[in-house]
C-alpha cells in the first residue's frame, strides 16, 4: 500500500472512531437513540470502508420481520418477513456473500429479490448480533474501486458491525425501561387518582380506563361479587360495544357447578379462570382459544379485594396490544402488574362506597378544584418582558384537568420560547401527557447552544431536531391514542427573526401592520408528537422549520382548537374567518388587550352552549 493511501487510510480510521465514541457518549447521555443515529452509523461504515452502497435493517422478533433504519441511497421502508430458521442462519454465519449465500438463505433472497438486487444491499452482509440474540443485518453493495473487501477490512467491518449492534441493543433496553418507569409511574400515581373519586360509578370506570391503559390492553371489564348468589355482576366493560356484542351473558355470569382448575392447568376456560381467581384470590391468565366469555381473546384477570382480604370483584383486560395494532399474549410481569393495581382498585372501590355516603356533593366539588389547581401550577400565571415586544396568554380547562399548554421562555442563546400544545383527550392521562411534555421541552430547551447571526440557519435544524426529541418522549410515555399538537417558535429579538416549528398543530395566526393576513406555519409539515415512532416520521411527515421577520405593529396569535372550533346554541363554529375578522379588529392594542378582546369575543360566540374544549391563547406583539 502506498505511504499516502495508508496515510490517509488512518486518518480514515481515526476519524471514524472518533465520531463512533462521540455516537457512543451520546446515546449513553440520554440525548439519542438508534432510530435518530443510524444515518450517521451507516456513513460512518461506508466512509470507512470506501464502500458506496450499503443498508442497516433492524429485527423485529415479536413478529419476525426486518425494517430498513438508514440506507444509501433510500431503500423501501416496507417490512420484510423472515423466518425464524433464516434467523438462525443469519446468526451462524460472520458475514454472508450475496453471490453465494448457504442454501437456508436461498429462499429469503429470491422472495426479497426485488429490494436486494443491485441495491445497497446486494453485496454483503454481515449480522447484527450481541451474543445469540439477532439485532438485524448490516448489507453493504458496491466496494469502490475493487471486488472485495480485504481481510482488515472484513476484521473491521465486524467491528463497526459490532458496534452498531450496541447501539440497537442500549437503545432497546433504553427504551425499556422507559417504558417500565412510566409503567411504574402510572401505578404510583394512580391510587391518588382514583381513590379521589368518591362516587362509585367514576370509580369504576377511572379503575377500568386505568387498567386498560396499563396493560396496554384492547379491552377490559370490572365485575363485582354477590357473595350469597355467587354471582359475578357487570359494573363496567371497555369499550361499551363489547356488552352488546357479547350478549346479555356478560351482565352476570353464575360462578355456581364450575370446577376451579389450578393455575398450571393449560386448557382453563374463561369461565373456570373467572371462578379461581374469586375462590383463590391469584391473578389468572388464559389463551384466546379458551375464551369461552368474551368474544375469542387472551384475557387476564385479577382479583379486587377489600381491606379485610374479602374478593369485591375482579379487573379483566384483554387482548394487549403493540404499537401498530399486533395482539400479543399477557405475561407475568404483567400479572404483577394488574395485581398491584387491583390492590389499589380494591382500595379506591370501598372509598367511593364509603363516602358515597358521608360526603356531600360541595366536599365532592372541593375535591375536583384542587385537582385543577394543580393542573393551573403548570401553566406560567404571568408572561416575562421581552424587549422589544409584548406577550401575554390566556388559558381556562373545559373540566376540571385540561390538556393544552403554553409558555413563554427566556433560552441560554439570548432568544425567546413560545410553545403551544394541546394533548389528545382529557383528564390526568391528558395532564400527564402534557406534564411530560413541558419537562422535556425544558430540558431540551435549557441545552440550547448560543448563536451568532451568521449560525441562524442552523435553527431550524436544532428545532427538527428537538421535535423529534419530544416525539420520541412522548411516543415511549404516551399509551394507544395518546398524542400532542404542538407549536414552537424562536424569536430572536436582535433580529425579529422567528423560526418556527409545526407539530401538527393550529397555524398561528400573523396580523400584519398593514392588515394583511399570514398563518404562520401552514406550508410546512410535521406530526402531532408522540402519534408514531421517529423511524415512522420521515416516510409520513417530516418536520420543517421556517423562518418569518417581525415588523412593528405585527401581532402573532397562538391559539388551541377550543378557540376555532367554538360551537354556539345554533352549531356553529367560531372558526378561522372570525378569528382573523376579531384579530384585525384589535391589533392596534396592546397584547394583554388583543388576548382579551379574543377571548371574549369566543366566549360571547358560544353564548349559552357547552364550552367544547379547552381555550387557550397566546399573543405576541411586536412594539
Amino acid at each position: 500500500m502506498p505511504t499516502s493511501s495508508a496515510e490517509e487510510t488512518i486518518q480514515r480510521l481515526i476519524f471514524s472512531l472518533s465520531e463512533l465514541e462521540q455516537l457512543g457518549q451520546t446515546l449513553i447521555s440520554g440525548h439519542s437513540n438508534f432510530n435518530v443515529s443510524s444515518k450517521t452509523y451507516l456513513r460512518i461504515t461506508l466512509g470507512t470502508l470506501q464502500v458506496t452502497r450499503g443498508a442497516i435493517l433492524c429485527y423485529h422478533p415479536t413478529d419476525n420481520y426486518l425494517t430498513v433504519a438508514a440506507s444509501a441511497p433510500e431503500l423501501d421502508s416496507t417490512p420484510i418477513e423472515i423466518e425464524p430458521d433464516e434467523v438462525s442462519s443469519i446468526l451462524d454465519c460472520s458475514h454472508v456473500e450475496i453471490g453465494s449465500p448457504p442454501e437456508e438463505l436461498q429462499d429469503f433472497i429470491n422472495r426479497n429479490s426485488d429490494l436486494f438486487n443491485g441495491t445497497a444491499m446486494h453485496r454483503l452482509w454481515v449480522p447484527l448480533k450481541i451474543h445469540d440474540e439477532f439485532l438485524g443485518i448490516l448489507g453493504l453493495g458496491e466496494f469502490l474501486g475493487r471486488d472485495k473487501l480485504e481481510e482488515w477490512e472484513q476484521e473491521l467491518l465486524t467491528i463497526l458491525a459490532h458496534q452498531i449492534s450496541i447501539a440497537i441493543a442500549y437503545t432497546r433496553i433504553v427504551e425499556g425501561i422507559q417504558s417500565e418507569k412510566f409503567r411504574l409511574f402510572m401505578l404510583a400515581e394512580s391510587a391518588p387518582q382514583i381513590c379521589q373519586l368518591l362516587q362509585p360509578e367514576d370509580a369504576a370506570e377511572q379503575v377500568l380506563h386505568q387498567a386498560v391503559a396499563l396493560l396496554d390492553a384492547n379491552m377490559g371489564c370490572l365485575m363485582l361479587v354477590h357473595p350469597q348468589q355467587q354471582m359475578l355482576e357487570l359494573l363496567d366493560a371497555f369499550p361499551k360495544s363489547l356488552i352488546s356484542e357479547n350478549g346479555d351473558h356478560l351482565q352476570s355470569i353464575s360462578l355456581k357447578d364450575i370446577n376451579i382448575t389450578s393455575p398450571e392447568t393449560k386448557d382453563k376456560t374463561a369461565l373456570n379462570m373467572l371462578a379461581s381467581v374469586v375462590g383463590e384470590g391469584r391473578t389468572n391468565r388464559c389463551s384466546a382459544k379458551m375464551d369461552d366469555v368474551f368474544g375469542g381473546r387472551n384475557l387476564m384477570v385479577g382479583p379486587i379485594q377489600g381491606r379485610d382480604g374479602d374478593i369485591l370483584g375482579v379487573l379483566i383486560v384483554g387482548d394487549k396490544e403493540e404499537r401498530g395494532g399486533r395482539t400479543l399474549e399477557f405475561t407475568e410481569e404483567d400479572e404483577m402488574l394488574l395485581d398491584s393495581f387491583a390492590k389499589q382498585a380494591g382500595v379506591a372501590i370501598e372509598n367511593a362506597h364509603l363516602h358515597q355516603e358521608a360526603l356531600e356533593a360541595r366536599e365532592l366539588q372541593s375535591e375536583m378544584e384542587e385537582a385543577r389547581k394543580i393542573q393551573e401550577n403548570l401553566i406560567p400565571d404571568t408572561l416575562p418582558e421581552i424587549p422589544g415586544y409584548e406577550v401575554a396568554g390566556y388559558y381556562v380547562p373545559r373540566g376540571p384537568v385540561g390538556g393544552d399548554y403554553f409558555d413563554c421562555i427566556e433560552l441560554p442563546n439570548g432568544g425567546w420560547g413560545l410553545s403551544i400544545a394541546d394533548v389528545s383527550g382529557k383528564g390526568m392521562q391528558a395532564a400527564l401527557l402534557m406534564a411530560t411534555l413541558r419537562a422535556g421541552l425544558l430540558s431540551e430547551i435549557s441545552s440550547s447552544k448560543a448563536r451568532t447571526d451568521t449560525e441562524l440557519i442552523d435553527m431550524n435544524e436544532e428545532l427538527i431536531e428537538m421535535a423529534m426529541t419530544l416525539n420520541s418522549l412522548l411516543y415511549v410515555s404516551g399509551t394507544e391514542e395518546k398524542y400532542a399538537t404542538f407549536f414552537y417558535s424562536h424569536l430572536n429579538p436582535e433580529t425579529d427573526l422567528l423560526t418556527s416549528l409545526n407539530g401538527g398543530h393550529n397555524p398561528p395566526l400573523i396580523v400584519r401592520k398593514d392588515g394583511n393576513i399570514q398563518w404562520l406555519g401552514q406550508e410546512i409539515g410535521g406530526l402531532p408528537l408522540g402519534m408514531f415512532p421517529n423511524e415512522m416520521v420521515p416516510a409520513i411527515a417530516e418536520y420543517q422549520a421556517e423562518q418569518t421577520k417581525l415588523e412593528s405593529g405585527d401581532v402573532v396569535v397562538y391559539y388551541t382548537d377550543g378557540v376555532t372550533e367554538t360551537v354556539n346554541i345554533d352549531d356553529e363554529f367560531y372558526d378561522d374567518e372570525r378569528l382573523e375578522q376579531d384579530a384585525i379588529a384589535c391589533a392596534d392594542n396592546d397584547a394583554p388587550s388583543i388576548c382579551n378582546f379574543i377571548q371574549k369575543a369566543v366566549t360571547d360566540f358560544q353564548g349559552d352552549a357547552d364550552q367544547f374544549d379547552d381555550l387557550t391563547l397566546l399573543v405576541l406583539r411586536k412594539k
